[in-house]
């Protein structure tokens, strides 16, 4: 089995995502990259107890999920085998540039397309309140959208805005125009915005709207939009799929006081996606 050959992973126990989870993670991202081909075997339940260390059960159930997403075929007698089926071809991973702020906004809105999954009125959670500048429990307007790419399922989108600039887009199509250009159009002076990334795991819930498994890596992006008198108007939380998404930045070779260094385009606003 050449295709075995991949390194021992280590699962982490500490985490809120099963183990058998974590095994299908694995064993499907290695068929994605093709460490294992089509028809090649791939290790039984018992070998998967021994890579991993778990018990026979959640070898099993790692198995099953493959199986259930088709990504291989289990066969009394012949062991469990990488699904002969070609994969339909993934499309190319957006490339968001952060050198720009709506000309970028505008950029994914034309070239993706978004369903949107709940809309309302909600009381704003404690992280969302402190990022809004509110007090905990107030009205905010609460949005969950996913963000096509072709056929693919590429993000998971939650905005929360406070009650009255949500009133200021009350009726809109979020399906059709990001939700920072139609804070635009309604006279929001949108001005900067503070952002960070780092990376996740997809719960449950995530897992369902983007048709991934839970556990499956994901780019986390967290965003607060201010307005021109330093008003946060939005937070949002951004969750990508690694392979269809990834951020441009643009830097220049400058003097410092100890030597040369890279900075980044002081123009550039870290705002992609939404």
């Amino acid at each position: 089995m050449g295709g075995q050959a991949t390194g021992t992973a280590r699962l982490d126990s500490s985490t809120r995502v099963p183990l058998y989870q974590q095994i299908y993670v694995i064993l499907g991202t290695r068929i994605a990259q093709g460490a294992l081909a089509p028809g090649e075997r791939i290790a039984g339940e018992a070998e998967l107890c021994a890579e991993f260390g778990v018990s026979r059960i959640t070898a099993r159930r790692a198995l099953n999920e493959l199986a259930a997403r088709g990504l291989v075929v289990r066969e009394r007698g012949r062991g469990t085998r990488v699904a002969e089926r070609p994969a339909p071809p993934a499309p190319p991973p957006l490339a968001a540039s952060i050198d720009g702020l709506l000309e970028n906004v505008g950029h994914i809105g034309r070239t993706t397309s978004v369903s949107v999954l709940a809309f309302g009125d909600v009381a704003a959670p404690g992280d969302v309140a402190a990022a809004l500048g509110l007090p905990t429990g107030a009205p905010v307007q609460r949005a969950v959208r996913v963000r096509h790419l072709g056929a693919e399922r590429m993000s998971y989108l939650t905005t929360f805005v406070p009650a009255d600039i949500g009133a200021l887009i009350a009726g809109q199509d979020m399906s059709e125009t990001p939700l920072l250009i139609l804070l635009e159009r309604a006279g929001v002076p949108v001005s900067s915005a503070r952002q960070t990334i780092g990376a996740t795991v997809s719960d449950a819930e995530v897992a369902a709207a983007l048709g991934i498994p839970a556990g499956a890596p994901l780019i986390e992006v967290r965003r607060v939009v201010l307005d021109s008198a330093e008003r946060p108007v939005e937070f949002i939380r951004v969750l990508y799929r690694p392979e269809l998404y990834r951020f441009e930045m643009t830097l220049q070779r400058v003097a410092t006081g100890g030597g040369r260094s890279w900075a980044s385009d002081p123009r550039a606003l870290p705002l992609a996606g939404g």
